[in-house]
């Protein structure tokens, strides 16, 4: 595989939405999710029923970003919400309510984390938890027929050394992968600069094709 093809597999594997070009990189709630926010505050169920029911999907993926298990994700999605009903009459609306929320997720998300690696070290069980896969969560379909084999390969390598990054350069860059989240709601989250969401997606990404070229033989 030549290097072009190397770099363009991992851009279609790893695919990064431009800030600008995602819709909810707005500082701003839309005046229907507003009304909603405003009513579930005052305690109505059924307002906080359709926010659920708005952010589910970006709740469990930013979850699973962390955890890698779906099972585990479901978990902390819906502990997320939990705490997100307990907490919304303080909800001051510094950041978007889904901003609010997703830190809230990622929170529950690594409490959830701490914990389970606590029990494989207490058990001394050395091994990777069952059903992690760090490119689960990525979009990318499968190319042509005759290229299967190849896309396979490099997706099963790329998940190994995406699993190989340290955790902040893993964890930023499966948030931007999945194609749900701005840098500025990454940046958010994290609770670090824009600047250092860009420089370690970009860095992380960097690591990744100089690995996968390695691997293949091409030349960086």
């Amino acid at each position: 595989m030549s290097t072009p093809a190397v770099t363009a597999a991992i851009a279609d594997r790893l695919t990064m939405a431009d800030p600008a070009d995602v819709p909810w990189a707005e500082s701003r709630e839309t005046p229907d999710v507003q009304a909603l926010v405003a009513a579930a505050r005052t305690g109505s169920c059924d307002a906080f029923g359709d926010l659920v029911r708005l952010n589910q999907r970006v709740v469990f993926r930013t979850a699973l970003a962390a955890l890698g298990s779906r099972e585990d994700a479901e978990d902390a999605a819906q502990e997320a919400f939990v705490v997100a009903w307990q907490k919304l009459p303080g909800f001051r609306g510094d950041a978007t309510f889904r901003t609010w929320l997703l830190t809230i997720v990622w929170r529950k998300a690594l409490d959830r984390r701490r914990t389970r690696r606590l029990w494989w070290l207490r058990t001394e069980s050395g091994g990777r938890q069952s059903g992690l896969d760090p490119l689960e969560h990525v979009a990318g379909a499968l190319p042509d027929p005759e290229d299967t084999a190849i896309t396979r390969d490099l997706a099963r390598r790329l998940a190994g050394h995406i699993a190989g990054l340290s955790q902040k350069l893993r964890d930023t860059l499966l948030l931007a992968a999945s194609g749900e989240h701005s840098y500025s709601e990454i940046s958010v989250m994290l609770g670090i600069p824009l600047g250092t969401v860009k420089w370690r997606v970009t860095e992380a990404r960097r690591i990744l094709t100089a690995k996968v070229r390695a691997g293949t033989g091409t030349n960086i």
